[in-house]
């Protein structure tokens, strides 16, 4: 069996910040949403599993918050 070996993201900030433009769409997606209702927290699930996982990569909190990082 040949052994393999993980990769990983060889630039996390960068392949995190070419998703800004699907947070932002759901980010827009939910305001059309009554606020706080069913549908706006089922975005807010995936709007915040993403700032999840671009913190554990980028160390940086709030990743999708603010200036872009361009």
């Amino acid at each position: 069996m040949a052994h393999q070996s993980y990769v990983g993201l060889t630039d996390p900030v960068r392949e995190f910040d070419a998703l800004r433009p699907y947070v932002n769409q759901l980010r827009k997606m939910q305001q059309r949403c009554r606020p706080f209702g069913r549908d706006y927290h089922a975005i807010a699930i995936a709007i915040e599993a993403l700032e999840t996982t671009a913190y554990h990569f980028t160390r940086q909190a709030h990743f999708y918050a603010g200036k872009p990082h361009g």
